[in-house]
């Protein structure tokens, strides 16, 4: 006999589930059915709450990846569909297959959802995820050794990209329904739904491996562990939309006039669970995809924006990320220039810089000279800023030229001059930047005062009695990558 009870608890679940997805009484809706117990029990459940939304039509995709079983999955929502009164759209794969790829099953049938969504104009897709669903995920993406965002949960909605490049709901509103309060939502009808054979198979599909191996352990330790993994993937939601407003937050505070490009020490400074998400976003924004860096690229762009020194380096999807003492950005491969030089084109003669004052080097290039209170963290300047003796330099101009062929180099930490071409070739400085770098250099005695973007001299060093000293700062204001 039905029983009422569950048919009540499931709809006022569904009905609580709808009103956090989005969809309005005005919205028209496509409701994505397999013929199994989820799918089904979201249709007919949508069919009772359909003063909810504007209009409801069903969407069935044949993968034909079962053959006969394929083939009665459609006649059984056809049938269910015409019993129930409700419009359906069936969509057939067009190549048979023996075992089917998750992936690419998935982006046929959802190009074959959208499509159908652009021709009925509706404002959203209803798919059938459940908790279930939700804990299968959280534990699928963690054995990959994904990230905090790959392991929260799935949302009760996303946004979705037709074919006609209009932005539609994908609206999951079962996630906090069980597939058991499903199956006695059915039951209390008298349905019965479609059982694919291929869902038992645990040793030829990755999520059933966890749905009958892993889950089940877990629930040997608590009978909960589904709700408790689910609860766990939204924690960790919320914690990643707070990082995500930090993270936005860091990208407007360095943001340039300049497409994809930031300032460099504002991100590097913030808190790297910060950064990393900055990065990420950085990332996404320049791709145009949703698509995610895996760790080992995250872990790379913060020692590389840590460093302030000059590099580039590629990423997924024939992104660049680049860097160097004043700014990052990401770019497309095709867009960036093969031998990236953070220095202006070398100089005809040399350049005077006034103390206090500033030194146009050409290729939106500038030194400035200034003198300022000490910082207590002035040794955590990045490699554009200099710190020096300003009893050394008071009221008196610098010069900023290339490198000679004799030149001698006193770096900071050695108590010695060395030949500066070994030197630049021990700090791994790239051969085409070499000739480029603008060298700064004492009125008195033409020794190098600062190499910017490398190191100071060690003879020109504040010490720790000085409360007062010359600021130097190397920075760029054209594009930070636009070097030639």
């Amino acid at each position: 006999m039905p029983r009422h009870t569950n048919n009540h608890d499931f709809l006022r679940k569904l009905d609580e589930g709808i009103s956090v997805t989005g969809i309005s009484t005005t919205h028209s809706i496509i409701c994505a059915i397999s013929g199994g117990t989820d799918s089904t029990a979201l249709l007919l459940g949508l069919k009772h709450l359909e003063k909810r939304y504007q209009s409801l039509t069903a969407a069935h995709f044949n993968h034909r990846a079962r053959g006969q079983e394929s083939d009665d999955d459609e006649k059984f929502v056809r049938q269910m569909c015409a019993d129930a009164g409700i419009p359906l759209r069936v969509g057939r794969s067009n190549r048979q297959i023996e075992r089917l790829d998750e992936n690419s099953a998935r982006e046929d049938r959802y190009h074959f959802l959208t499509k159908t969504a652009d021709e009925l104009t509706a404002d959203a897709i209803a798919v059938a995820h459940t908790s279930e669903d939700q804990a299968e995920t959280v534990l699928f993406r963690l054995a990959r050794g994904t990230g905090v965002r790959g392991a929260s949960a799935m949302r009760p909605s996303r946004t979705l990209q037709t074919p006609s490049n209009r932005s539609i709901n994908l609206a999951r509103p079962m996630l906090k329904t069980t597939h058991k309060e499903a199956e006695e939502y059915l039951h209390s009808l008298g349905v019965t739904a479609r059982q694919d054979a291929s869902n038992q198979e645990w040793n030829t599909y990755a999520r059933n491996r966890i749905r009958h191996r892993v889950i089940p352990e877990l629930q040997a330790i608590n009978p909960q562990a589904i709700t408790a993994i689910a609860r766990f993937g939204e924690i960790l939601q919320l914690n990643l939309d707070l990082v995500k407003q930090l993270a936005d937050h860091t990208l407007d505070r360095s943001a340039t006039k300049y497409p994809n490009t930031y300032h460099r020490t504002t991100i590097a400074s913030s808190h790297p669970v910060i950064a990393a998400e900055a990065l990420s976003t950085v990332y996404r924004t320049t791709s145009g995809s949703q698509a995610q860096l895996e760790q080992h690229h995250i872990d790379k762009l913060l020692e590389l924006i840590s460093t302030g020194k000059s590099a580039h380096y590629h990423l997924p999807d024939s992104i660049i990320f680049w860097t160097n003492h004043e700014h990052i950005g990401m770019t497309r491969s095709d867009s960036f220039p093969e031998d990236p030089v953070p220095y202006p084109q070398p100089f005809q003669r040399p350049i005077p810089l006034p103390v206090p004052g500033n030194a146009t080097l050409g290729n939106g290039y500038t030194i400035t000279s200034k003198i300022s209170p000490l910082p207590a963290d002035y040794q955590r300047a990045n490699d554009g800023q200099a710190w020096l003796r300003l009893d050394l330099f008071q009221s008196k101009a610098l010069s900023i030229r290339n490198r000679q062929p004799c030149d001698r180099f006193n770096p900071l930490g050695m108590n010695q001059n060395v030949d500066l071409s070994k030197f630049l070739i021990n700090s791994k400085v790239a051969a085409s930047w070499r000739d480029r770098i603008p060298l700064v250099i004492s009125p008195d005695n033409e020794r190098i005062v600062w190499l910017p973007g490398i190191r100071i001299a060690d003879w020109a060093k504040v010490s720790p009695t000085d409360q007062t000293a010359l600021h130097l700062q190397f920075h760029q204001e054209l594009d930070a990558h636009q070097t030639e």
